[in-house]
């Protein structure tokens, strides 16, 4: 097993890592998805017991995930933040300010609803960059339906899929279910690909998954490991 693996999607190649990240060097990119930051205090502030140790430990893993790229632009894939802003989200604006040379860019989430206005985070609807347009949220994506995506919805809004672009998105926290001998079962979080979009897992720890039951490519992180699961045909 490895800390990171190489898939080639939409023609580029992107190196995915054990915390969810995903960089392309091609474009100098890194891509991070639902990170929920301050979640922990918005637990704290509703009366449910939340260690403090959780956000640290996630505050560790973005400035590992940038200091591994140094130069890298970060693309923030929605919900960087779980809704009203705090002191723990306060801490990832000083984290950013120490790379005062790098961009910076968020591409809005549904729990991006109280957005800081910080001059070094760039906020967009989407965000379309090589052959990659960035969205939070899968078009036609309903998670009381079960409905991770529409492919047809995807087209009628987006055109460009028809001119070789793919998706690349969030908002779903996609995850897998492996089962084994007798009742063993074990679910993991997970990057999920097929040929016109690409979803990030949460980044986030208080986070959790989804099983997508969707037919496509997976790739499971387990133990700070990185793990390829193969083509699933649902």
């Amino acid at each position: 097993m490895k800390l990171w693996l190489d898939y080639t999607f939409a023609g580029h190649s992107c190196r995915l890592f054990f915390d969810g990240s995903m960089f392309v060097e091609e474009l100098n990119t890194l891509f991070i998805s639902d990170v929920h930051l301050g979640k922990g205090g918005q637990y704290r502030k509703e009366g449910i017991p939340t260690p403090i140790a959780v956000h640290k430990f996630g505050m560790k893993r973005i400035a590992a995930a940038l200091d591994r790229h140094a130069k890298a632009t970060v693309v923030f894939l929605g919900d960087l933040f779980e809704g009203a802003q705090n002191k723990e989200t306060s801490e990832l604006q000083t984290l950013i300010k120490a790379h005062p040379q790098r961009t910076f860019i968020l591409v809005k989430g549904n729990h991006d609803f109280d957005l800081p206005n910080w001059p070094e985070l760039s906020v967009r609807n989407e965000y379309q960059l090589g052959n990659f347009l960035c969205l939070h949220e899968p078009p036609g994506s309903d998670f009381d339906k079960e409905i991770s995506f529409d492919r047809e919805k995807a087209y009628q809004q987006h055109p460009e899929l028809r001119q070789g672009k793919v998706l690349l998105c969030g908002h779903l926290h996609p995850g897998a279910s492996l089962k084994g001998k007798g009742r063993f079962r074990v679910k993991t979080k997970a990057f999920y690909f097929n040929q016109w979009i690409g979803i990030l897992p949460a980044f986030g720890a208080l986070t959790g998954h989804y099983s997508l039951g969707e037919k496509g490519t997976y790739f499971g992180i387990a133990e700070n490991y990185i793990v390829p699961l193969g083509d699933w045909d649902k």
